[in-house]
């Protein structure tokens, strides 16, 4: 918003239009009494207010640092306004709904984008002027006049990345001929960009089968128009995904033709002004295109409120502008499309297209997303008459199982019934997909972990001292969830697996008995009593194979993706038609470095060069920015079988691997991987080899019991590699509750892996070296280069480990992978901090915790990976409080010292993940607002 004293000012004052200018000054024409009337808020509330459900402060943990134990220098400081408000007179954060008002006056947090086309009027910000309280201000097409403060906040700093598909398939029944794409909205969502104090972020763990995500907030107090959401897109951006915003426009809400009016006008060169907008917003805030949800109409007609003519015009010129934009910077954007009732079938008794309205639609959006079924969709008349037999043509055609009101089923539906034909005689035609298909409400997994929060909340365990250890494991339960939802509540892909075509919704089945009857989750407090309701046979292990009879999920049907390839699809969109894909493939440097990061935790862990442990207080944390590339294969744990047949608590399965001895599950869990919070090796979790998850222990992985007779593979990451000139590295511990344990790993105990892309082949031992860091750490690495006969025909296709065990109880931990050229030099030069400025400081009329700071720094040197911030009020005692990957960061309920100052650190870490010096600046909190 500009300045809105200056609308006033330039008013003329001329003998003509003095009375005017007099009846239109009739009432307040100042925000500050209105703002200054809100109390003060509370970060503690759940997402209807704006919180982040879960608030500690700076020394609720007694997590000080000494400044002895610090590197410190102390840098110039620029001061900019503080105040007991954030002052809509003089600063802008362009269009903000009631909540957010409330918010960010009393805090001056940063805002999650999100508009509607008018914007606000006056008086949402307390104006009673009365010729101009209803008057409109932060038009949507004026988002970008320069004055909005939250835009820095609200842009990625990740490109992109590209990806291709890993260079062998796991089962035979995965395809590439269409693909599959996610909604998802993050739990955080209305405080994800900065981060928040709450462990349970919520984000999803396993991307590798995502072709492009929607963002999809929560719409209510917000705006209509939302681009996806930075922090997410960065994670996101890392794995390749793509991340579309959202416009939604609901007629059963409170849509009107003059609530769009402005964005439907047309600018001096005959486009539509929305049209310029949507290219901008994905340019400078750094996502990949649009998903628009037009059901505008409400139950009314075409055109009551925007007509289908306006809404394809809209594409059509998106389109056009998209391609010139790519042609000019090489970024893809694209523009997919839902509307109520959206169906591309053709009715089979009358030989007439269901819905007119989505066919002309289809012609000008890049995909179309139909509307909610329970079957696979019958296209063929469709690609005959409007796509000339193009087949390739189904690839943008999105299927759509609402599993928001089927969360039951997570894990056990059985999505073949959305993707393929079938038939009576011959069952799915897994080679010929009826089109792609996507998933409605991820947040499915999540709704498992939120039914656990509400089933604590009831009971009177919890307590404020222990109540980030229950969001930890709601995060957990999230964690698994969201595995199943790829691999199946079995926790691996087979080609025996199989699924329900029910809808079972959370009306009919408990969902406190499900994830509380699941052995993988340990509890005390759990109700293990039989099974109640009337669907349990879906939901209980068989005793004799250790299984759950009905288990399948995405993977089964779509080829995982990969950015550790050197060779990679263009764009990852193109329509490649008979074109061998080898013949599109680029050029590309798969170097990574990964902590598994899941952007969450209760500690958030560094370590110096040699591997020394520096920050280990307790510390509740989630930043979906922090958030790193995660396993491909979780859940690819097995061992090999002796002649045909599996011994022990195994299970044989077949896969294009070959033959594989895949865990049991039984009464004490499952030998398998978890995510795990409590032994990371830098940022929050590592993922460790245990039986589940601990409940009575606040959430820890159970140390398991191996077989010492066996050999075990994990698969963990998959690859798409035709050179061989690349070192690999992983960083691992072996520990045990036993402290005489000898935890000291050999290379008798510990190899890296690598599967070629031939099928059935199997991992392959590497020559491997161990080294011993620190605290237990051992970095694994071997050299690709000693590998023979890989090359474009015979790819590298998994990387992962060999364990033999020579101890039956301890817990196995991976912390970091890492992937480098060969022929790569790395630049060490240290990113310096120059000068820190406050951008905006709120400071309360409350004794303790009032003042709010959000603040930016300037640079020197290579960039930083990212930054942790530390805060101190006398220079004794330093606080860790919170990382980011931008250069501007909010820290809220601080207190400043006797003298009104407070002193912000900021210390950037390497593309190492080693940190430098700290480098800080005094700032004044006094109040210097007039």
């Amino acid at each position: 918003m500009k300045k809105l004293m200056s609308l006033a000012m330039s008013i003329s004052l001329g003998a003509s239009l003095t009375i005017n200018v007099i009846s239109c000054n009739i009432g307040d024409f100042t925000s500050r009494e209105y703002l200054e009337s809100f109390e003060d808020f509370d970060w503690s509330k759940g997402q209807t207010d704006d919180g982040d459900s879960y608030n500690w402060m700076y020394d609720d943990f007694k997590g000080n640092l000494d400044n002895k134990n610090l590197s410190l220098e102390e840098i110039s400081a620029g001061q900019g306004p503080v105040d007991k408000i954030f002052n809509y007179d003089k600063y802008s954060t362009s269009y903000k709904g009631y909540n957010s008002i409330r918010k960010q006056a009393t805090t001056g947090s940063p805002l999650i984008k999100s508009y509607r086309p008018n914007g606000n009027q006056w008086v949402d910000f307390g104006y009673n002027s009365r010729s101009r309280k209803y008057n409109y201000i932060n038009k949507l097409v004026d988002w970008n006049d320069g004055t909005d403060m939250d835009i820095p906040y609200n842009t990625s700093t990740v490109e992109l990345r590209d990806r291709n598909y890993v260079a062998k398939k796991t089962l035979k029944t995965q395809q590439t001929k269409t693909f599959f794409n996610m909604f998802h909205d993050p739990s955080n969502s209305s405080s994800s960009i900065i981060g928040t104090k709450n462990p349970f972020g919520g984000n999803l763990t396993n991307l590798n089968y995502t072709h492009q995500s929607y963002t999809w907030p929560a719409i209510t107090n917000k705006g209509w128009l939302t681009s996806a959401f930075a922090d997410y897109s960065e994670y996101l951006h890392k794995s390749g995904v793509p991340v579309l915003g959202l416009w939604y426009m609901s007629g059963w809400e409170d849509l009107t033709r003059e609530s769009v009016r402005t964005i439907l006008e047309n600018d001096k060169d005959g486009y539509l002004k929305i049209v310029d907008v949507l290219i901008e917003q994905c340019q400078k805030l750094g996502f990949d295109g649009w998903f628009i949800n037009n059901e505008a109409n409400g139950s009314q007609g075409d055109g009551y409120v925007i007509s289908n003519e306006e809404m394809n015009k809209i594409m059509s010129q998106f389109r056009e502008k998209a391609k010139s934009f790519e042609e000019k910077t090489g970024k893809v954007l694209r523009i997919f499309y839902y509307t109520n009732d959206a169906s591309l079938e053709y009715d089979e008794y009358t030989n007439k297209p269901k819905s007119k309205k989505s066919l002309e639609a289809a012609k000008n959006a890049d995909g179309m997303q139909l509307d909610f079924s329970t079957r696979s969709l019958n296209l063929d008349s469709y690609i005959k008459r409007e796509r000339d037999n193009d087949n390739e043509a189904r690839k943008n055609i999105y299927n759509l199982y609402n599993e928001s009101v089927a969360i039951p089923s997570v894990g056990t539906y059985d999505y073949e019934n959305m993707i393929f034909p079938w038939s009576k005689d011959s069952g799915y035609d897994t080679e010929n997909p009826s089109s792609s298909f996507a998933l409605f409400g991820s947040g499915a997994a999540n709704e498992f972990a939120k039914s656990f929060r509400n089933w604590v909340n009831s009971k009177p365990f919890l307590t404020k001292e222990n109540e980030y250890k229950y969001l930890l494991m709601e995060q957990e339960i999230s964690n698994l969830y969201s595995i199943y939802q790829m691999t199946g509540k079995n926790s691996y892909l087979s080609e025996e697996s199989k699924g329900i075509n029910e809808m079972i919704s959370q009306g009919t089945q408990n969902i406190d008995e499900i994830y509380q009857t699941d052995p993988r989750i340990k509890s005390s407090e759990f109700d293990k009593t039989e099974i109640t309701s009337p669907k349990k046979q879906f939901f209980e292990i068989n005793k004799d194979n250790g299984l759950y009879e009905f288990g399948v999920g995405v993977g089964k049907n779509f080829l995982e993706k990969t950015v550790i390839a050197d060779k990679v699809i263009e764009n990852d969109y193109s329509d490649y038609g008979d074109t061998n894909i080898k013949d599109v493939e680029k050029d590309n440097d798969p170097s990574l470095t990964t902590y598994f990061s899941t952007g969450s935790g209760i500690y958030f862990v560094n370590r110096d060069e040699d591997g020394k442990l520096l920050y280990n207080q307790t510390f509740p944390w989630s930043n979906s920015r922090l958030g790193d590339v995660n396993p491909t294969y979780q859940w690819d744990f097995f061992t090999k079988p002796i002649g045909d047949s599996c011994g022990g608590e195994t299970l044989k399965i077949t896969t294009n691997d070959g033959s594989k001895c895949v865990t049991k599950i039984t009464d004490k869990g499952q030998l398998s991987p978890y995510y795990d919070y409590y032994n990371p090796y830098v940022k929050g979790n590592s993922i460790s080899i245990g039986m589940g998850y601990d409940f009575d222990d606040g959430g820890k992985v159970i140390e398991p019991t191996w077989d010492t007779s066996q050999k075990y593979f994990w698969n963990l990451m998959g690859t798409n590699l035709s050179k061989n000139n690349y070192k690999v590295s992983y960083y691992v511990k072996k520990s045990s509750s036993d402290k005489s344990f000898n935890n000291k790993l050999t290379s008798d105990e510990i190899n890296i892996t690598y599967t070629d892309s031939k099928d059935n082949s199997s991992p392959n031992v590497i020559t491997t070296n161990v080294e011993e860091i620190n605290d237990g750490w051992y970095k694994i690495s071997a050299d690709l280069s000693t590998l023979n006969s890989i090359n474009s025909e015979n790819r590298i296709a998994k990387l992962g480990l060999n364990i033999n065990p020579k101890d039956e109880k301890f817990l196995l931990s991976v912390g970091c992978f890492k992937i480098e050229n060969k022929e790569s030099n790395i630049d060490n030069t240290e990113s310096k901090i120059k000068k820190i400025n406050n951008e905006y400081v709120v400071k309360r009329d409350s004794e303790k915790y009032n003042t709010n700071i959000r603040f930016n720094w300037e640079t020197e040197g290579n960039e930083a990976d990212y930054y942790n911030l530390f805060y101190s009020n006398n220079l004794i005692s330093w606080y860790k409080l919170g990382q980011t990957t931008m250069k501007r960061h909010y820290i809220h309920e601080l207190d400043e010292n006797e003298n009104q100052y407070i002193y912000i650190g900021v210390q950037a870490v390497d593309k190492n993940g080693v940190p430098g010096k700290i480098y800080y600046s005094k700032i004044n909190t006094s109040y210097n607002y007039e």
